[in-house]
Order: structure tokens, then sequence, then C-alpha cells
């Protein structure tokens, strides 16, 4: 069966833009699968600066050695999480001169974990983004199907200016981390809508909490212990913004909600409180979360993890991911009211999200058209539109987007 229709332009309610405008010109090895074509394309693309910068890497498909990345002049390479990184040494004497501890102890997961913006700060230090890079990169979001993305990682004043510069602040929502809101004005804090911290990392660099370990044997990292995870969001609460909690695994899943019951109890209730990812969240889970008012921003193209990533779950953990039936039939979230849908940049785009929606890889993980559009468009068609062609029999969707 063929089904036609149009749909507003996409609402992405979790992005890094900033960031992913600053990495435009880098090498993208996300959907490469082979170590021989991804050393071949790195010796093609070394650039004349300083360190060169490869992102996209997915440890699924294959590693590399330190004496394969010493062949290069300076080099990093970014894990597809942006949760870890290889860097060999001529760019970690580059690194340290400006990021000392980085260069020091990067390949410490826990800390890299603790130190999330840290590295994403260097990342950006390294790159550098202007308002006309950051202009193009919202010009190819568009070309894409998505007209809004939330901002998940502002870092100062700085990257905010550059927004309105570029006049794309109306097309964007600002979230920062304590530390970068606490440097702010009066002037940025007003424009933060909310602020974001991390409770454990991310399944491809097998650091997000599962109860179980990786098949590897590797065990997640909870970034935080209860009580600081209670003392850190109890602040953000005090200085009256919303908060965003990254967190994928279950076990870090279950933390938060525990702790966030503990402050509903001495508040009264909560501010607006997001749980970002949450991939693996269970029925018991989902049902404290929804009576807590907490709402979840998932992603519906992290799906296929239950595919690119069965080398290192278990495999009930592969059926568990992006539970959505669950959410929305048993437990009774609502798309676009306490559910909302983006897509963290991995990847952008109207044909990859509709895909993932509709045609995952286990029943449970599909999302009807209906709650696609209600979790994860525009409210109009007054920026544009996108034509879709929606073919059953191939599991594929078709789209044309037009701006206005």
């Amino acid at each position: 069966m063929k089904i036609s229709q149009r749909i507003p332009l996409l609402q992405d309610n979790h992005s890094h833009p900033y960031l992913y405008a600053t990495l435009s010109d880098c090498l993208d090895i996300s959907n490469v699968t082979s170590k021989l074509q991804a050393l071949s394309l790195i010796t093609g693309s070394l650039s004349d600066n300083d360190v060169s910068v490869v992102i996209g890497w997915n440890n699924g498909h294959f590693d590399f050695s330190d004496s394969e990345l010493e062949r290069f002049p300076p080099l990093i390479i970014f894990n597809l999480s942006l949760h870890a990184l290889l860097m060999n040494y001529s760019a970690r004497k580059i690194v340290a001169r400006r990021f000392p501890k980085l260069a020091e102890r990067y390949r410490d997961q826990k800390w890299l974990e603790k130190n999330t913006s840290l590295a994403l700060n260097f990342l950006v230090d390294i790159k550098g983004c202007s308002p006309g890079k950051l202009r193009a990169y919202y010009d190819f979001l568009a070309r894409s199907g998505v007209w809004r993305a939330a901002e998940m990682s502002l870092k100062n004043e700085e990257w905010l200016n550059k927004f309105f510069e570029a006049n794309l602040a109306e097309r964007a929502i600002f979230w920062c981390d304590s530390e970068s809101f606490q440097r702010m004005s009066d002037a940025g804090q007003t424009r933060m809508h909310g602020i974001k911290l991390f409770a454990d990392g991310a399944l491809g660099s097998m650091s997000a909490a599962l109860h179980r370990p990786y098949l590897s044997g590797t065990e997640g990292i909870l970034v935080h212990g209860d009580e600081d995870l209670r003392q850190i969001i109890s602040k953000i609460y005090d200085m009256g913004k919303a908060v965003a909690v990254h967190a994928v695994g279950d076990m870090a899943i279950d933390q938060v909600i525990r702790v966030l019951e503990t402050i509903g109890t001495q508040r009264c209730g909560l501010p607006e409180t997001r749980i970002e990812h949450c991939q693996f969240i269970s029925k018991q889970a989902a049902v404290k979360a929804k009576a807590l008012g907490v709402i979840l921003s998932m992603q519906p193209n992290f799906s296929f993890d239950s595919v690119c990533y069965r080398e290192r779950l278990p495999e009930e953990y592969c059926r568990l991911n992006n539970p959505f039936r669950m959410l929305l039939d048993e437990v009774g979230y609502v798309a676009g009211r306490d559910l909302v849908f983006g897509s963290d940049g991995m990847p952008h785009g109207v044909g990859r999200a509709l895909e993932s929606s509709l045609f995952p890889p286990f029943p449970g993980q599909r999302i009807s058209l209906e709650e696609f559009i209600a979790g994860y468009c525009m409210p109009d068609m007054r920026h544009g539109h996108i034509d879709i062609m929606i073919n059953d029999a191939i599991r594929k969707v078709d789209t044309q987007v037009t701006l206005i």
C-alpha cells in the first residue's frame, strides 16, 4: 500500500546545531564499515590546519590501533556518539596547550563522561564557527525538512550571540549546562530555556548505564551518585529553569526517576523536566515518570541502535530499545504533549526520521504517522511543508521538501 500526505516541517527537539555547524566541513565516516576505506578517506582529507578532525567513527564496525593513527599528522577521531575519541601523539601535544586535562585523560571514559562539555568545547575551539557557517547549516537543515532545532549544548554567550547575528534565534530553543549558565549575564540566562546534565554515557562508547554488562563485559557509567544528582537538579530548579537529564540506559533512567521522586515529594511537584533519550526505559519506570509529569524526549532514529549495536547489547536489550508502543499504548504518554521527538543530529532530516518511525527493527518501536506529526512537526506550514510517499511494501519513504 502507498500513502501520500503533506506534513509540516520538523521541529527537532534534541540537537546540537552549533556543534554540527562547526563540524560541517569535517570528514564524516558514519556510513563507512571498512577500516581500509576509513583509513583511505582519512588520508585523502587531511587538513592544512593544526589538527585534522574526523567524526562518525562507529567502533562497532572497527577500531584503530595506535600504530595506524601515528602514520598521520595531528589527528583526532570522534566516536559517532561524540562520547569517545582517539588522538595520535602529535594531536595530543597540540591539545595539551589549551586543554591539558583532556590530553591527559581522554582515554578515561568515566572522566570523559563527567567532562563531556569540556570535550565538545575543545572541538568547537579547534574548528571555529561563524554566523555565516551557522546560517549555512540551518539552510541545510531546512532543505532536509527541519525548521527548528533545539540547541542542547550552548556553551557561552558568544555562541548565543552568533544565533542572533545569523537571525536564527527564532529557529532554536536554547539549553546549556549549569556551569555555562552561571557564567552568563542576566540577559544570557534569561534566553536559556533550561539546563541539561548527564546521568550516563552513550551506547557508542559503551558507557550508557545498563543493569547488565555489555557483551564484552564492559559496564556502563553513572556520572553521579544519587545525592549529588539530587543536589544538582534541586539547584537548577532553584534557578527557575527547566531541567533536561541525559539518561540512555535503564540503570541511569531508574536513578533519575528515583531522585526526581524524592525531589517531587520535597517540593510538592516538579517544574518542567525532561529525560533525554531514555532508550531502555521500563514500564515501571515509565509509569513513575508519567505520574511525576516528566516529559520524555526521544529519538526514533535510535531504534536502529538495536541493529548497529547488537554486537555489544544483551539480546533482550535490542528488543527493549525505544519502547514507543509501551509508552503510548500502555502507560498513556501522548505524542507532542509529554513525548517529543528529535534526532540528536544522528542524522538530521525527515527521511531517516520517518523511516525509523514507521519501519523500525521491532514492532514495539513503531510510531504512527499521526503520532510522528504530533511529536515531531511544527504546528503549521507557514515556513514550508513536506510531501511524503510511504511505500509499505518496500518499507520506504520518499520525501519532497518545499520551503516558503
